[in-house]
């Protein structure tokens, strides 16, 4: 068998696969959990490398975590170097950065919620329009992490979403 049809046919079993046993995900779960207060926390870090694409960063606790070049620059931190010190908002659950911040003090400001029930999510264009209690309709561009959380969450369910400084979800949740 040639190698083009052994991989069509690992291609056609990944997918199959994933249908038969990711049916789990058509009510959000296991991704989309209820919001923790303990969720988040912020970590300090120094910038150590930076790469054309990532940034590297040593944490006040020693580990070494990554971070790509775009994201930071939407964060709105464009002029980053080896040296800088930031906050990292950091997923608890996960261990994935979720932001990059300026150092506590400076006028960052991260953590506000809107909560509403899905009217559209389109991950390719990474946005979700929302219906809140007020019955006002709001669309919002979604991190990749928000992303990966809301596939297969169903039009009309109830999600929080966390924004960043610049109106962006960087985190979303399953409102209660």
């Amino acid at each position: 068998m040639s190698r083009r049809k052994i991989f069509l046919t690992l291609l056609i079993l990944a997918a199959s696969y994933s249908a038969v046993y990711g049916d789990h995900l058509r009510v959000g779960e296991p991704y989309l959990q209820p919001n923790d207060s303990a969720s988040h926390r912020s970590v300090t870090a120094i910038v150590t490398r930076v790469a054309s694409d990532l940034v590297f960063f040593r944490t006040d606790v020693g580990a070494t975590r990554t971070y790509g070049m775009n994201e930071i620059k939407r964060d709105g931190m464009p002029l980053i170097k080896p040296g800088d010190q930031v906050d990292l908002i950091v997923d608890a659950r996960a261990n994935t950065i979720l932001a990059v911040a300026p150092p506590r003090g400076t006028g960052a400001y991260i953590g506000d919620e809107v909560t509403g029930t899905v009217q559209r999510f389109d991950w390719v264009n990474r946005r979700i329009t929302l219906e809140t209690a007020k019955g006002q309709t709001q669309s919002f561009e979604v991190r990749v992490a928000v992303v990966t959380k809301m596939i297969g969450v169903d039009k009309g369910s109830p999600v929080t979403l966390e924004m960043d400084g610049h109106n962006r979800a960087f985190d979303a949740y399953r409102a209660e």
